[in-house]
């Protein structure tokens, strides 16, 4: 596997990251940004010479820029020579001599005998306000853990190690200056790493850190220099390893429509005591990182590639998430942002992490869908022909608004009006995205208290979702295909694959929103059965509308080409992979075997669509070999391709597909992401499945729906 790519290492809900790993590129600390941090990060060794030998160079990691000249010499003359310090500069080591290893929860750089591990660990969390203070600082601290070693033991020679980071546009402090127990440096009060002062061997700060030549002050740090890094020393014959914390401190309010601060600044004063924590807790996140790592290597039913792809997807994930403290109504915010796009809980990425979300932290799935109902609902009227009742129903915003900028009720940042792609309306979606991941979470948790509590939130859903089909009961078909009056008289709704063609773009009609609205019925013919509602009616009605969307979609199958067409109007052709996705909530509540055996005419279609989109030429790339969503777009959602193969593999497992279309698939998806055309940005969701190259959904957190592949071995 390459090693050239960057990873977000991230502290769950603190939305900021330590992204490191693409050679020759920079990185670090950031906080809320849309791509990685602008940061030399200087990790690495040199051997000692000793008996009045000279010391060898300094061997580092890739991940900075190498200056043409050292930093002095906008200040002296003494270094602008070209090429007068190169006796002096570090060795950046070649990537390809350097073994990565990236895991669930830590990445581990090593080189004869260096190592560099990175750890960001999870685990499962209650709400913030089930939980002690200790609990809670262990859970919430925005800590990122880093550790530098060496094994010594076969040298005479002793050995320096050094982790530091350099930014030129923002000035280092020593953290000694306001906490003698702690060594490192921070950028102002809002980020900086810190190490145990007995365990260091000393700090540097300088205009450029390496260069013996650079003036000092008394401590021996120049505090103009904006590099620092901290220095340990191994013994010859001695093997050590040493703890470095890194953390992220935003005090204040953080928001506007909404008043909320960061959550974790209820439990800690500064950064100080940020990185304090995390010094004294290393082992206990060590120790939970290296359970989650293990965890990911006994799943044995899947290959590195698919390890892999879930590792780099969960560290991204964690990289867009923040937890917010409500100001006003006292209470806990949960908000995963868009990745690159910032967007506030985009409705579209709720629903597709609700499966790692329900396994590691089922508070936060309740969280945001309350807010969607308490905030972010709205009732609209439908475009229909004169003479029909217009009434739409109740329905849900794409999102709640933009980098820490919370919409008006019943508005996001995204959807526009008058308009027929990208940036319309997605008024059909979002209805079943709250009726699939309010439905999910009831019946996977149990929560009937919840359940009770949005019982006319549940039948507001199902009466919309029947008036979309047709506002007369008589004239239903089991499609939905009535817009909002939202998209004004000229315009049409759109699906969450906006930037694809009409193929996936256009949700009256549609085969992948029909499906979905198919399983959404099946979901709510379980909620309303549920003995906290006891709502039979519903149920009826529920059954009646999960059989005529069955029976409608099957209905559309294509005999000649044995595929559906994506578009059930004008002569669409196209072909799509999510014709299944909506079999995930069903199928991950257990229901689908039920439906398979009721609508066994809508399976068997469903399987030979899939069994012959999955061809070369059609919606496996052609030139690549890479799974695409449309058979008529090169751009494709590994998120969204991670959960038809779950579905493929899980609802019908005996399906024979080209071979092609298996473990090698994910190879080529892995290779992908691994580019360093694509790498640069961590986790990307849209890629040109042909070109190789990002379309865009770049630091993106939804690839997590790759995380559904370790249920397959249960």
């Amino acid at each position: 596997m390459s090693a050239h790519y960057h990873t977000q290492h991230a502290p769950m809900g603190a939305f900021a990251s330590f992204t490191i790993g693409l050679p020759q590129s920079r990185g670090g600390m950031g906080q809320s940004l849309s791509g990685p941090a602008d940061q030399d990060v200087f990790a690495g060794y040199r051997k000692l010479g000793g008996e009045g030998a000279a010391d060898e160079k300094w061997q580092l990691l890739p991940f900075y820029i190498e200056p043409d000249v050292p930093a002095a010499a906008a200040y002296t003359s003494e270094f602008a020579e070209e090429g007068a310090a190169d006796e002096d500069a570090p060795v950046m080591l070649d990537a390809d001599e350097v073994k990565r290893e990236l895991r669930w929860a830590s990445d581990i750089w090593s080189h004869d005998g260096f190592e560099l591990k990175i750890y960001s660990p999870f685990g499962r969390t209650e709400s913030p306000e089930t939980l002690s203070e200790e609990v809670a600082r262990l859970a919430f601290a925005p800590v990122v853990q880093l550790e530098v070693g060496f094994d010594n033991r076969t040298s005479s020679k002793a050995v320096e190690l050094v982790f530091g980071l350099g930014h030129a546009a923002h000035q280092l402090r020593p953290l000694e200056d306001t906490a003698p127990d702690l060594a490192g440096f921070a950028l102002g009060r809002g980020m900086g790493f810190a190490a145990d002062p007995e365990m260091i061997d000393r700090r540097l700060q300088a205009l450029s850190i390496f260069y013996p030549k650079a003036c000092t002050d008394h401590r021996g740090l120049h505090l103009l220099g904006p590099e620092g890094a901290v220095v340990f020393r191994v013994g010859a014959g001695e093997q050590a390893s040493f703890p470095v914390s890194l953390g992220f401190y935003q005090s204040g309010v953080m928001t506007t429509g909404l008043t909320a601060s960061y959550y974790y600044t209820k439990l800690f004063d500064d950064l100080e005591s940020v990185l304090r924590h995390g010094l004294a807790q290393h082992a206990y996140y060590r120790e939970q990182a290296e359970n989650r790592d293990a965890e990911l290597a006994r799943a044995d039913w899947l290959n590195a590639d698919q390890k892999w792809l879930i590792a780099q997807a969960t560290h991204s994930y964690w990289g867009s998430t923040e937890l917010l403290w409500d100001e006003t109504e006292k209470k806990p915010l949960w908000v995963v942002n868009e990745g690159e796009y910032r967007m506030i809980n985009t409705f579209d990425l709720t629903i597709d992490h609700v499966f790692f979300e329900l396994d590691w932290q089922p508070w936060v799935v309740k969280n945001t869908l309350d807010l969607f109902v308490e905030r972010y609902s709205f009732r609209d009227s439908l475009n229909v022909p004169e003479g029909i009742d217009t009434d739409g129903g109740i329905s849900f915003v794409h999102d709640m608004g933009v980098m820490d900028q919370f919409t008006l009720p019943g508005t996001s940042c995204y959807e526009c009006g008058q308009i027929t792609g990208c940036f319309s309306q997605m008024t059909m979606e979002q209805l079943i995205n709250w009726v699939c991941c309010a439905g999910t979470y009831v019946l996977a948790t149990e929560d009937r208290e919840w359940l009770q509590a949005k019982r006319a939130t549940f039948i507001a859903c199902a009466e919309s979702l029947l008036r979309r089909d047709h506002p007369d009961a008589d004239l239903r078909t089991g499609l939905l295909k009535f817009d909002s009056d939202r998209c004004g008289p000229d315009g049409a709704e759109i699906t969450t694959y906006d930037s694809l063609d009409v193929s996936l773009g256009q949700a009256r009609n549609n085969l992948y929103i029909s499906v979905k609205a198919y399983a959404a019925w099946s979901l709510l013919e379980k909620v309303f059965a549920e003995a906290a509602l006891g709502e039979t009616e519903w149920q009826a009605q529920a059954v009646a509308a999960t059989d005529r969307a069955a029976g409608a979609i099957a209905a559309k199958f294509e005999t000649d080409c044995g595929m559906f067409p994506a578009v059930f109007e004008d002569g669409n052709r196209s072909r799509i992979l999510p014709a299944v996705e909506g079999l995930v909530f069903p199928h991950y509540l257990g229901l689908v075997d039920g439906l398979k055996t009721r609508h066994a005419e809508l399976f068997d279609k469903l399987g030979q669509h899939m069994q012959n989109v999955l061809q070369r030429g059609v919606c496996l790339d052609a030139k690549t070999g890479a799974w695409k969503i449309s058979s008529t777009s090169k751009n494709s959602w590994f998120s969204k391709i991670a959960i038809s193969q779950h579905v493929l593999r899980s609802v019908f497992p005996g399906l024979e597909v080209a071979s092609e279309a298996g473990a090698p698939a994910d190879a080529v998806h892995a290779r992908m992401q691994q580019t360093a055309v694509i790498g640069q940005y961590a986790m990307v969701d849209q890629v040109n499945v042909t070109d190789v190259v990002s379309m865009g959904s770049r630091y993106y957190p939804r690839i997590v729906t790759s995380c559904l592949w370790l249920r397959e071995g249960k």
